[in-house]
């Protein structure tokens, strides 16, 4: 077993669920407060606020590479055959391409904060666009749970292993149709 499995496998056994839902807070909540400083810094013109949002897309870039990771993981576990599946697949795309212009955004930064240029339009724009698709995709990921019934490997894993523990945990709200499985 490579030991980005193991790990993912130990923190699932630990959380009783995937850590994904847990690790998008990190680039959710940073670029949040990225578009939040840079819209104070245009209100203000306090360049400090620039060097937040520069610092806050970096955080959350680096929260990301855990969501992917551990996001891709779950992924493999919906099989094509699923209407979650296509909704999975819209929600790794989006967050794919929120990545991709949080990244643009955070390059131009850093090459304007190294000329001593205050934060463009263009990497104010990038990013105030990738954190709205960032949103989106969120409520997607949201839908797959809530909506769709979608879980992760140990839960599904328990859930099929027909446990009688099931009624306790609430399973009992599913609706007949739902992939985790039909109450008892």
């Amino acid at each position: 077993m490579d030991p980005i499995s193991f790990v993912i496998d130990k923190t699932e056994e630990l959380l009783g669920h995937s850590p994904h839902p847990a690790i998008v807070a990190v680039p959710l909540g940073a670029w949040t407060v990225s578009n939040v400083c840079d819209g104070l810094a245009l209100a203000t013109g306090d360049h400090a606020y620039d060097d937040a949002a520069r610092i806050s897309l970096a955080v959350g870039l680096i929260g990301a590479a855990g969501a992917v990771v551990t996001g891709l993981r779950d992924y493999s576990y919906i099989p094509r055959d699923r209407p979650s599946h296509e909704v999975a697949t819209t929600h790794g795309l989006g967050n794919a391409l929120a990545a991709g212009l949080m990244t643009a955004s955070f390059v131009i930064r850093v090459k304007d904060h190294a000329a001593g240029r205050q934060t463009g339009l263009a990497a104010r724009l990038l990013a105030l666009t990738g954190g709205g698709i960032g949103v989106y995709t969120a409520w997607l990921g949201g839908k797959l749970v809530q909506e769709m019934g979608e879980s992760v490997k140990p839960v599904m894993g328990q859930l099929r292993e027909g446990r009688e523990d099931d009624r306790d945990r609430g399973r009992e709200r599913l609706a007949s149709d739902s992939p985790l499985g039909v109450p008892g």
